[in-house]
């Protein structure tokens, strides 16, 4: 009898902040080594490190670690902006892969979202690079429930954007830190970086050719591990932490009879393109929805020459980073709740996508409570009313992954989210668990005085949403 088979996928988009003081950048982070696992001699498991032919192994694809390189190594000049344009735009998503990626938030997010009665965060991003390299190995009428619910054709159309994104990150940070030293503006501290990795039961037989997509589009090595020792859930997080500059040490249990592990972290930092004045930091109150009041930090500033959209019973303004991220706060007016917004995708997305020709451009007050918050969800119901139902039953179809049948039992996310004077920072960390066997004149000011409910997002140049949130009590941590 064939014995049934356990998957864990993980994925994690890391970050974290310490209360409401200055945000951690990356290199603060001080990883110890013993702290996270790893092991004496052991090599550092870096995504971007080489790996011989020989170390393929005799198993197909799974027999020794496997690394996989990084992006493409490139050398230019600072002020070679012909070729730094050119890199960037052969790097550049399509037009239909980034509306993908904003109706997935949209909908996935308005499940999620609606669900939770105080502070949550979630992280889209996070949620579609799992679901994508899952289904990279999926087949049949499974891969075409994951297609259709990631909005691509096919699954080299999925894996060749997927690829392009993570680039696009690399290179652009790797191009404003350069301006950095070039010119003498200090460190960079800012940037999105993804990291990925296969973590291989030495049980299971994965097919090469899924090996090879995922070290080549995703750029992911892969780890020949015992699911049934307590090192392996080590190492796991010692990877993480290393990913994610040591922010996040997360203690890592999987099932003894867990044969795969695909994990996935996102770090995120973006510093405030006119960060706040900590001497202009004052406790005030905070109004939730229940009539109760909390008193909490705000930072508040002017924006002379903001930009801003007041929708019907709401109000949408963004503050930008600089690695060109934006974090849109969106405030219902008095009255109204936040809950509305979050009970239908078509509204959330109708709030938050709004056309160039449709900002106002005038002076807008700020007063913006500093919060640190996390939440965790189960995610099954919400992929499952999204239309990805195939793959949590029997019927599932992973074969380009492995010969043996597999199926998702179990998804999870903890997500956390923070902003200070400086900047934001966001984090995420998610498991799949795969077993088988009337016209008024519009006002030229807006005053986004965030002190009752609001909700929020951070959304790269691209238009993907990073994260999306709703804050109820910025005194709950």
């Amino acid at each position: 009898m064939m014995r049934s088979i356990i998957i864990a996928l993980v994925v994690g988009c890391i970050g974290c902040f310490v209360g409401c003081g200055r945000t951690p950048r990356p290199g603060d982070g001080q990883v110890d080594e013993e702290e996270i696992g790893q092991e004496d001699g052991e090599q550092r498991e870096d995504a971007g490190s080489h790996q011989t032919d020989d170390q393929a192994g005799s198993k197909e694809g799974s027999g020794m670690d496997r690394e996989a390189e990084g992006p493409e190594a490139v050398s230019l000049a600072v002020d070679d902006y012909e070729g730094w344009n050119r890199l960037l735009e052969e790097n550049e998503i399509s037009q239909g892969f980034a509306d993908g990626l904003r109706d997935f938030a949209y909908q996935s997010g308005s499940q999620v979202l609606k669900r939770e009665t105080g502070n949550a965060v979630y992280s889209p991003l996070s949620v579609y690079y799992a679901l994508a390299l899952a289904g990279c190995g999926a087949e049949g009428e499974t891969a075409k429930e994951l297609l259709q619910a990631l909005q691509v054709q096919d699954q080299e159309e999925l894996a060749e954007q997927c690829r392009k994104l993570y680039q696009q990150y690399h290179y652009r940070e790797q191009r404003t830190r350069e301006e950095y030293e070039e010119y003498g503006a200090g460190d960079h501290d800012s940037c999105i970086r993804i990291g990925n990795s296969l973590w291989i039961s030495r049980d299971l037989t994965v097919k090469k050719d899924y090996q090879e997509l995922a070290a080549q589009a995703f750029f992911a090595p892969s780890y020949l591990v015992d699911f049934g020792q307590k090192e392996t859930g080590e190492r796991i997080g010692g990877w993480i932490a290393r990913q994610t500059e040591g922010v996040l040490k997360p203690q890592i249990q999987l099932p003894s009879q867990t044969l795969l592990a695909i994990v996935d972290t996102l770090y995120f930092y973006g510093g405030w393109q006119m960060p706040f004045s900590p001497a202009r930091t004052e406790e005030d109150v905070f109004y939730r929805e229940d009539g109760t009041q909390v008193r909490c930090p705000y930072m508040d500033q002017i924006d002379e020459m903001g930009e801003f959209h007041k929708g019907e019973g709401y109000t949408v303004s963004y503050r930008r980073t600089d690695n060109d991220c934006r974090m849109m706060f969106l405030l219902p007016d008095e009255g109204q709740e936040v809950q509305a917004f979050l009970e239908d995708p078509d509204r959330l997305e109708g709030a938050l996508e709004i056309g160039d020709e449709d900002w106002t451009s005038g002076k807008v007050v700020w007063k913006v409570p500093k919060f640190a918050f996390g939440s965790s969800m189960e995610l099954e119901e919400t992929l499952q009313a999204m239309g990805m139902q195939r793959m949590f039953g029997e019927q599932a179809q992973f074969g380009k992954i492995a010969d043996q049948p597999l199926w998702v039992s179990q998804v999870l996310q903890e997500a956390h989210i923070g902003i200070d004077e400086e900047g934001v920072e966001g984090a995420a960390y998610t498991m799949m668990a795969m077993a088988g066997s009337a016209f008024m004149e519009p006002e030229l000011e807006a005053d986004m005085i965030l002190d009752r409910p609001f909700l929020f997002g951070v959304q790269d140049r691209n238009g993907a949403w990073l994260f999306l949130g709703v804050c109820r009590d910025p005194s709950q941590t």
